[in-house]
């Protein structure tokens, strides 16, 4: 695979997968054509993208998403492999989900890294939002303040990601009470 417009780029992620080894195949392969330039790009990619978020958060966003997939890039370049527990019909349709929304080749790498390899959620935990809410984990599940709020948005990739709603807590405060949030 040569240099890619990594936020243009869109190619059929299910028509690739066969297995585990398979998708770890695909990953690896579609990560090493990925060069310092596809990096910049994403980054100006990004910058454009969070061009309506918040001044206080706008510069955290851009370096939260732009390591995210960094990270995610060259670990896939190593062959990080799929979790042995990983599900094959979850795994199935988080690639039809990635189709359907035409999700870029950088983003699904990244996405697919996430989920199906790391099992963390696709906004990193201490990922901050209006309110004073963050992504974070407790007791080994993850949760996120505003993953219902995207639950109409027919391009978001929140049913994606592992991460629960946050619930809402009488009195809870994030930096607070994180204890009180259940465990299931």
């Amino acid at each position: 695979m040569k240099s890619i417009q990594p936020h243009q780029r869109n190619i059929d992620w299910l028509e690739m997968y066969h297995d585990a080894p398979s998708i770890t195949c695909l990953l690896r392969d579609a990560a090493a054509g990925v060069g310092v330039s596809d990096l910049m790009e994403v980054r100006l990619f990004i910058e454009r993208s969070c061009e309506h978020v918040q001044e206080r958060y706008r510069k955290r966003y851009i370096d939260i998403y732009t390591g995210m997939v960094v990270d995610s890039v060259l670990e896939l370049k190593k062959g990080s492999p799929l979790r042995a527990d990983h599900d094959e019909e979850n795994t199935s349709w988080v690639l039809r989900r990635l189709n359907e929304t035409r999700t870029p080749l950088l983003a699904g790498l990244t996405v697919l890294h996430r989920t199906l390899i790391r099992k963390e959620p696709l906004h990193p935990e201490g990922t901050p939002f209006p309110g004073g809410d963050s992504v974070k984990e407790v007791n080994g599940v993850y949760y996120c303040p505003v993953k219902d709020r995207q639950k109409d948005n027919p391009r978001a990739l929140c049913d994606i990601c592992i991460a629960r709603q946050t619930p809402k807590l009488k009195g809870y405060h994030d930096h607070q009470n994180s204890a009180r949030i259940p465990k299931n």
